[in-house]
């Protein structure tokens, strides 16, 4: 293994100087061009470049190794006879023969994820701001999470924080089992261009919502901004790589992988006609982020929780960039007469193509993007400052730290409370929010918190599922006045990018916002806007620069190494299917035949595009395959979260009275709150307006939060109402506020205040000001518990017993091999049933 890595350093830096002497014959691309525009959108942070140097090397160290086992003969020994970690490997694996090449090589990829490469590798030294938050120790008391998502989870400080890389619900299905991307037909050749797949599949038709507004579409953008962040390569000297040219891969920087156009699209030439070479749509591969062996993983910039990080910032340095006095956010003030503020100006954004050169600055470097997402952002800071103010002015003696910091727990708490109050039972529907265990709490607080599972986002989610927002967009941005009027010139989408001068001119933010308001989505349908097929980013002054977006979508799928949606099928318990007239029930027989046009095999179907075209699950807007995805994630998002506003968690729960203030707060009142001009509403901004189900109705009759349920006394912190202790734990007197101590004992060890032990596997302590506070621990996924806790202390604790008992018997009854070849499914399936991989 020495000798792999050592042969792994000198392929990096060979790697390294070709990257440079490629510099040195050409130029970066024009931070004002589409290429630039769409790198704003992925743009890397110097830890992630600092990450993806280590990724690169280890990514060579892995197929260094496979080559000596290759040349060793190892390959063509009898499979039957070698060990393979088979919980580590993609089930259709096991479906192709053992002799197959690529099955073993793909094989020994995963596996190789356990090997340890510190005495290998420096860990890699990631630039810092001069407050970082990993060198603090987890505090298990404090109320307040990390910006990073460091710490949310005590066992496993790192599960869901910023610039770790996303899980994968299937190992990927890389070409060379490594890193190259998903390029070749299970029945040989090519794939088929993803621009093909956008131009045949997903047509230019309007279908308009009768249910659902465009702040659908502009919500789940919100949102999704503050799950995920996935970053792209850049080259040397901080340069935009301009991967438009064909063979830029060979020309300009290995990372590039541009997209083909095929001869007789509909609007792009297939040829170069200034160059006579063939036309490209350019791509730029993102940034490797795993620290070991194995398959390549990506980045997520953001942490994975809804924890409000793009209003806030993900790192502890930008939000302290974005904190003002007085507990709130930095802001602009409006000239405009009466007019609110709105968010603070940043000059040196390349991509910023305001003419006054000055773009906007958020928690999230794509807040403007375009005019609509920044609208939103603005109601969000405003809605910020509106409630710090009022905290302040029943609370005047809170400093302003701690009125910035509840400020921010409280919005946090709305924004998770709208998210699955509002937009997800209407993107999933009831069946399946009741599937993945997303249903809120109507009284009380949420028991289903999982100190074992992680908040990762998952790599489908980011790269396939949780793109579905693209066939809602309009081609154009209404502006409606306070009474609900259109008013002219609408905005065209493709005149909005990173342009922020049009929102100073007065009022136009409500007018956009309420154009988001009164305005359908496009149906979530196979079918999609040519503004961000063919004219994507655009400069008009140059034609077919533009972008495609839904071609980019299925590029970036396969260049993540995503398995096909057949593959997806299965997982999501929909019937793993042969042909292309099996998949009949769930999509439509019109896109069949587009699907069986593209494709040579229903297995190559991208996961995107086959999760797109599906028919909507009952009551909801995506399809099956993309509701198992999304649902899926949102419940690790909501279990996994210590901080969950829900949560009985001793030290981060909201009082009884302040959880109720929270559920009566609605995504409409947080908007008409911080208009510039007050105005009527719908009940519902998701829904269409309508005089009887949704009428609009004044601002000030929708319920407002009541704050006297955060008030305080001057001089005195309220203790959180412990939650029940269970009977397991030896008994601990929780002393009198006069005798606090700063130790506790609990199950036999002496606790400094702050720290927290499990006197029980099923049993959670913190040790607080008064003493012990316990909490029984309701166990989701007991496989995972059996992997970290002991057997036995599982079975004595009868907390587990009592949840975990099938479980406990199965294994007592585990001794034959095969039987050994089970895992547990249920982090993917709520189903807490068996299921046999090969």
């Amino acid at each position: 293994m020495t000798q792999t890595f050592r042969e792994a350093e000198e392929g990096w830096l060979t790697r390294q100087k070709r990257i440079e002497n490629l510099w040195l014959h050409n130029v970066g691309a024009d931070s004002q061009s589409p290429v630039g525009t769409a790198y704003a959108h992925n743009a890397p942070n110097s830890q992630a470049l600092a990450l993806s140097n280590t990724s690169i090397l280890l990514e060579l160290a892995t197929k260094n190794f496979l080559k000596s086992m290759e040349n060793s003969n190892f390959f063509n020994e009898d499979p039957s006879k070698k060990r393979v970690r088979r919980q580590n490997i993609h089930y259709d694996y096991f479906r192709m023969p053992e002799s197959d090449y690529k099955t073993v090589v793909a094989r020994q990829s995963n596996d190789l994820n356990q090997f340890d490469v510190s005495q290998f590798v420096q860990q890699p030294r990631v630039p810092q701001c001069n407050i970082n938050e990993e060198k603090l120790p987890c505090d298990a008391q404090t109320q307040y999470r990390t910006f990073s998502g460091w710490c949310n989870n005590l066992r496993n400080p790192t599960w869901g924080k910023s610039l770790t890389t996303f899980d994968r619900m299937l190992p990927p299905a890389y070409k060379d089992g490594v890193s190259s991307p998903r390029s070749t037909s299970v029945l040989g050749g090519d794939l088929p261009s993803p621009r093909y797949i956008s131009s045949t599949v997903h047509v230019d038709v309007s279908h308009l919502s009768q249910r659902h507004t465009l702040m659908m579409m502009q919500f789940g953008q919100f949102l999704d901004h503050d799950i995920t962040h996935t970053p792209v390569n850049k080259g040397p000297s901080d340069n935009i790589l301009n991967c438009r040219d064909c063979e830029s891969y060979v020309h300009t920087h290995p990372e590039c992988w541009p997209i083909n156009v095929p001869q007789g699209d509909s609007y792009y030439p297939h040829m170069n006609t200034s160059s006579g070479r063939p036309y490209c749509i350019p791509f730029t591969r993102s940034l490797p982020g795993q620290q070991r062996l194995g398959p390549r993983d990506q980045i997520n910039q953001n942490s994975a929780y809804v924890d409000s990080s793009h209003i806030y910032g993900e790192t502890l340095c930008k939000a302290n960039a974005l904190r003002a006095p007085g507990g709130k956010l930095n802001a602009t003030f409006n000239p405009a007469q009466g007019a609110k503020i709105l968010m603070p100006q940043i000059s040196h954004l390349r991509e910023c193509k305001s003419p006054s050169g000055y773009c906007f600055f958020a928690g999230d470097p794509r807040a403007s993007e375009q005019p609509a997402l920044a609208s939103v952002h603005t109601i969000f800071l405003r809605a910020h400052n509106h409630l710090a103010d009022d905290l302040h002015s029943i609370n005047p003696h809170w400093d302003e730290d701690r009125l910035y910091h509840q400020t921010r727990r409280l919005m946090g708490a709305m924004f998770q409370h709208v998210t699955y109050n509002e937009f997800l039972p209407r993107l999933l529907g009831a069946k399946m929010i009741n599937a993945y265990g997303l249903g809120l709490q109507s009284e009380g607080h949420y028991m289903g918190y999982d100190p074992y599972c992680s908040a990762n986002a998952y790599n489908e989610f980011a790269t396939a599922a949780f793109r579905f927002g693209h066939s809602m967009i309009r081609p154009n941005l209404a502006r409606v006045d306070n009474r609900y009027n259109g008013m002219v010139p609408h905005i065209a989408l493709r005149d909005g990018f990173f342009n922020s001068d049009m929102l100073y001119k007065p009022l136009m933010v409500d007018e956009i916002v309420r154009g988001l308001l009164a305005e359908p989505m496009e149906q979530l349908d196979p079918f999609v806007t040519n503004e961000i097929t063919n004219h994507l980013f655009e400069d008009k002054r140059r034609q077919f620069s533009g972008l495609d977006l839904i071609a980019i979508n299925n590029h970036r799928g396969r260049d993540h190494g995503l398995p096909g949606y057949n593959n997806y099928r299965a997982v999501c318990d929909l019937r793993r299917v042969t042909t292309f007239e099996e998949l009949g029930n769930e999509i439509p027989q019109e896109v069949i035949v587009r699907l069986k046009h593209v494709y040579k095999s229903v297995d190559d179907i991208d996961l995107f595009t086959g999760s797109l075209v599906e028919k909507a699950v009952p009551g909801g807007l995506v399809g099956p395959t993309m509701a198992c995805i999304i649902g899926t994630q949102f419940k690790r998002l909501r279990q996994c979260d210590r901080f969950w506003y829900e949560s009985n968690d001793p030290a981060t729960r909201f009082t009884d009275h302040q959880l109720s203030e929270i559920r009566k707060m609605t995504l409409s009142k947080i908007l008409c709150d911080n208009f510039d001009v007050s105005s009527d509403i719908q009940k519902a901004a998701l829904d269409a307006p309508h005089n009887i189900l949704n009428p609009r109705i004044p601002c000030d009759r929708l319920p407002r939060l009541n704050l006297e349920a955060w008030r305080e006394p001057p001089g005195r912190t309220p203790v959180v109402s412990p939650a029940p202790v269970v009977s397991l734990v030896s008994p601990v007197s929780v002393p009198s506020p006069a005798r606090l101590s700063k130790r506790c004992n609990i199950g036999g060890r002496q606790l400094e205040l702050g720290e927290s032990a499990l006197p029980s596997p099923c049993v959670s302590c913190i040790c607080s000001p008064e003493g012990a506070k316990c909490a029984s621990l309701r166990i989701i996924n007991c496989a995972k518990l059996l992997q970290e806790a002991n057997y036995e202390e599982v079975r004595r604790d009868k907390i587990c017993a009592r949840q975990c008992g099938y479980l406990l018997s199965a294994q007592a009854s585990l001794t034959s091999p095969a039987q050994q070849n089970y895992i547990y499914k249920n982090d993917i399936e709520d189903r807490g049933r068996l299921g046999r991989l090969g």
